[in-house]
C-alpha cells in the first residue's frame, strides 16, 4: 500500500523520519510535504491529501491534539513523533494510531506504519462509498450499516442518533434496541452526514428528519 505522509516535525525529526519511513519494507511511504508550523496543516491536508501525519505535539504544547477530531476527524490517520512522552493521554484522547519517541527504532517506525495502514484500509471503503452516494435532493430511507456478520439495513429515519464510543459505534433507533458497529464515529460520518445527519459534538451525529 502506498502511504501518503505529511511531516509536522521540526527539521532534525523530519529528516530522521524521512529516512525511516522511506526504509519501511512492507509499505510504500511517500512524504508529500514537511512543515514545522501547525498553523500551515489545514492547508496542506488539503492541498497534499495525506493517508498519515507525524506530528510534534511539543510544536504547539499538544494544543492540535485537542482539537485534532474536530478540526481534522479521523483521516488523515495521526501519529505522534516526539522526544516528550507528556502528551500521550491527549495523543489516545484524539484518536492517535501511535505514538513514537523521536530515538525509536526501524522496528518500531514500522509497526506504526502497518498499524496506520490497516486503519487506512478499514476507512478507504466508507469514505468510497460517500464519494459514490447520491447528490441531494434524492435521499433513500434505508442505509446500510456495516456489521461483525455483515450489513444491517435499516430505515433511517428510525435513526434518532449515533453516539461514539471509543473505537466503537452505537446507533440509537426509536422504539428498537440499540446495535454497536465495530467502527469509529468517523468512518461513518461522511456517508451518514449526506443522509442528513448533523455532527452536534466530537462524538454524536443526530438524525434532522
Amino acid at each position: 500500500m502506498q502511504i501518503r505522509t505529511l511531516c509536522l516535525l521540526s527539521p532534525r525529526d523530519a529528516d530522521r523520519a524521512r529516512s525511516m519511513t522511506l526504509s519501511c519494507t512492507t509499505h510504500d511511504v511517500v512524504v508529500v510535504g514537511v512543515t514545522n508550523d501547525v498553523k500551515e496543516v489545514r492547508a496542506m491536508i488539503r492541498s497534499t491529501r495525506p493517508d498519515l501525519v507525524l506530528y510534534d505535539p511539543s510544536l504547539d504544547n499538544g494544543e492540535m491534539l485537542v482539537r485534532w477530531q474536530e478540526d481534522v476527524g479521523l483521516m488523515p490517520v495521526l501519529v505522534c513523533w516526539t522526544h516528550e512522552p507528556a502528551y500521550a493521554v491527549l495523543a489516545f484522547e484524539a484518536g492517535a494510531a501511535h505514538y513514537l519517541m523521536d530515538l525509536c527504532s526501524p522496528l518500531d517506525a514500522d509497526l506504526a506504519i502497518e498499524r496506520c495502514a490497516r486503519r487506512i484500509a478499514r476507512r478507504s471503503l466508507p469514505m468510497k462509498l460517500a464519494e459514490r452516494a447520491p447528490d441531494a435532493p434524492y435521499q433513500s430511507n434505508v442505509i446500510s450499516l456495516p456489521v461483525t456478520s455483515g450489513i444491517e439495513v435499516r430505515q433511517r429515519d428510525k435513526i434518532v442518533h449515533v453516539h461514539g464510543e471509543g473505537n466503537y459505534t452505537r446507533v440509537i433507533f426509536e422504539g428498537e434496541p440499540s446495535i454497536i458497529l465495530s467502527r469509529t464515529i468517523g468512518d461513518y460520518e461522511p456517508v451518514l452526514q449526506r443522509a442528513g445527519f448533523l455532527r452536534v459534538h466530537r462524538s454524536h451525529l443526530v438524525n434532522l428528519f
